[in-house]
């Protein structure tokens, strides 16, 4: 197999640069902070903090052109497990992953975990989906030990069990694989990493040497800490102290995110840390789930600079529209993954590996790689290079 080349995320390093054509700008040094009153401008920052932005804006990705093609297994019944339909980083990469099954042709339905309600709604939703009659299954938000008894008996019910962006660290692993990136990336926290370290490129070009970072950990699986642990180890590369810049790091349930109750715990810390100038957020739906109405409703976004990671439409209308609590976010193509682990499954049923998918990543602010429309989905066609693949054109 051809192999999707690897991307460093060093800054100065990115091999790749995506060429989205909504861009605003080609000036990456050039965009204002809206948050932070510390916060430089580009034009005003250190060389470091310009190729720091540069490195931000630029991101990681691939452009699909090594996949090879593969024959899908006919008759599949297909089964997304949404880690919440009722927030948007689960519903839309769902609602992805079954217009990408229904492309390859097969049935392709949603089983809704409900955020995990009551402890079981993960399992409650691989149990339904088992007792459906599913061939195969995707869970999307969350990892395999979050329903392990339940991927043990779909398992053992001879369903196939594949990654939607999760990690399978069952013991022993119950799922067939999960979802590759980028060849030479860690295949479980690679992805997880680089978006975090683009977020503190971007807070470094923005504020420099004396960032003050709140930092919002989804403690629901283990990518909340991939982040976190990203996070602080791209602020170390770049030469500053982790743990002093790092002030506080709040921990959110999914119980929490569920009822709405992490918006007054973050407010609370917060307003805990007046020192603190950058907000670093795990997942956008926190900030368009209230959070950031509370934070601009408690004045605190005109001392911080506030970056997400996701890059749903909802979350870039905020982002765009200015004093909103949200000045930035990572965007992901978190339907490029979706289609991604539709063609990890048809791969393992045909008896290959899974080729890398290659999703794209980079910072987007009002200025500065806005889609003009709708949610990030990078640069590249993947529909109709996935298609092609599966031979369904």
């Amino acid at each position: 197999m051809k192999k999707i080349s690897k991307l460093s995320i060093a800054a100065g390093a990115v091999l790749l640069i995506l060429s989205l054509g909504a861009c605003s700008s080609d000036d990456a040094d050039g965009a204002a902070a809206t948050g932070s009153a510390n916060a430089t401008t580009g034009s005003e920052g250190s060389a470091a903090q310009q190729e720091a932005l540069a490195t931000a804006f630029k991101g990681m990705g691939s452009d699909l052109s090594g996949l090879e093609s593969v024959k899908v297994k006919p008759d599949q019944t297909f089964y997304v497990i949404s880690c919440g339909e009722a927030v948007p980083s689960c519903h839309l990469p769902a609602a992805a992953m079954v217009a990408a099954a229904e492309a390859a042709g097969w049935k392709a339905k949603i089983a809704d975990g409900n955020l995990n309600s009551g402890g079981t709604g993960f399992a409650d939703a691989v149990n339904q989906a088992v007792a459906a009659g599913a061939t195969v299954i995707s869970p999307i938000g969350f990892p395999c030990v979050a329903a392990q008894t339940a991927f043990t008996a779909a398992k053992a019910a001879g369903v196939t069990i594949v990654g939607g962006g999760g990690v399978d660290n069952c013991n022993p692993q119950e799922w067939a694989s999960i979802r590759l990136w980028i060849d030479g990336q860690d295949p479980e926290t690679g992805i997880w990493h680089a978006q975090a370290a683009l977020q503190a490129d971007y807070a470094y070009g923005k504020v420099g040497d004396d960032i003050k970072a709140v930092v919002v950990n989804a403690t629901g699986g283990p990518w909340g800490q991939f982040l976190v642990d990203g996070f602080k180890t791209r602020l170390t590369d770049l030469g500053v102290d982790a743990d002093k810049a790092v002030v506080d790091v709040v921990d959110v349930s999914d119980e929490e995110n569920g009822d709405g109750s992490y918006v007054q715990k973050v407010q609370t810390e917060l307003l805990a840390h007046p020192e603190a100038n950058v907000l670093i957020i795990p997942v956008d739906g926190y900030l368009t789930g209230g959070l950031s109405q509370a934070i601009v409703t408690a004045g605190l976004d005109k001392q911080l600079l506030i970056i997400g990671r996701s890059g749903d439409e909802s979350a870039l209308q905020l982002i765009k529209a200015g004093n909103s609590g949200f000045d930035a976010t990572i965007g992901y193509a978190s339907e490029w993954g979706a289609w991604g682990s539709v063609d990890t499954a048809i791969r393992i049923l045909a008896g290959q590996k899974p080729a890398y998918i290659g999703e794209e990543i980079q910072a987007i602010d009002a200025d500065n790689n806005m889609p003009a429309s709708g949610d990030y989905v990078g640069s590249v066609d993947f529909k109709k290079a996935f298609k092609a693949a599966w031979g369904v054109d």
